[in-house]
């Protein structure tokens, strides 16, 4: 089954107008906040983030589709910026795709990911090589190398399963510049493939899984929280199908944090 071009379909539009966000932040039981270009740049969390969290400090959870890092990075930023959250509030796919792996029970995965995400897999017990792997896991990887796409391309058409932590090709970074995403490595994976024969997991956002895991941690329904994001095709698209607002920030009608602030 090819999973690798999963879109969720957009049944409902995204809350751009600022008195409209306020109310429905107050109204909600439980904030879901991305991080990469939303609650922080360049993983520095911004000052209306950090608002926004203190004010609704056991309401929140960070949802993102960071695959580079594991939970306890977020907490201590946070902690830094003088908000405590548990680590079962942080919501992030690269942990999440790690989890998937476990669950798959594959014999030897190829992980292409941070050395802290691969010792995370290690501490799950997933038996990492690359060679003869039945399973490909592609997170966000800086080593990433011509070495590591032949490896990963022929083990996928060998028919080793691909699991995905984001579709994101690249997130916002400083001085207006952007940062290559493990979408962009997925991109130059499917360019070696046979896409209609590669059988390919996309595990964070749009898929639902991250926004189910974080409203479930919350103890709230769907319907019950709003989602704070920057991103149209993977916050806007993934919440919509769910009933889950979602307002958007850094958007075209130029919404930002500082305005959802009372």
């Amino acid at each position: 089954m090819n999973r690798h071009d999963f879109r969720a379909p957009l049944v409902a539009r995204a809350i751009e107008d600022a008195t409209e966000a306020r109310r429905a932040i107050a109204e909600a039981k439980a904030i879901l906040l991305d991080w990469d270009g939303c609650a922080a740049i360049a993983d520095r969390p911004q000052p209306a983030a950090l608002s926004l969290m203190a004010a609704r400090p056991d309401a929140f959870a960070i949802v993102s589709n960071n695959t580079s890092h594991v939970r306890g990075f977020f907490t201590d930023r946070l902690r830094s910026g003088g908000v405590l959250v548990e680590p079962e509030r942080v919501i992030l796919a690269g942990v999440e795709t790690l989890l998937r792996a476990r669950q798959l029970a594959p014999r030897r995965t190829m992980l292409l990911a941070s050395p802290r995400m691969e010792e995370a897999a290690r501490r799950m017990g997933l038996t990492l090589s690359s060679e003869d792997a039945d399973l490909v896991v592609l997170l966000r990887d800086t080593r990433f190398s011509y070495a590591k796409l032949t490896q990963a391309a022929n083990a996928v058409r060998r028919g080793a399963r691909l699991l995905v932590g984001n579709p994101d090709r690249t997130h916002p970074s400083t001085e207006d510049r952007v940062m290559p995403e493990t979408g962009a490595l997925m991109a130059a994976l499917m360019t070696c493939v046979e896409p209609s024969s590669a059988d390919v997991e996309v595990v964070g956002k749009p898929h639902p899984t991250l926004f189910l895991r974080a409203c479930a941690a919350l103890a709230v329904r769907p319907e019950e929280a709003v989602m704070i994001g920057d991103n149209p095709d993977t916050d806007v698209a993934g919440a919509a199908p769910l009933g889950l607002r979602c307002i958007l920030v850094q958007g075209p009608a130029g919404l930002t944090l500082q305005d959802l602030i009372v």
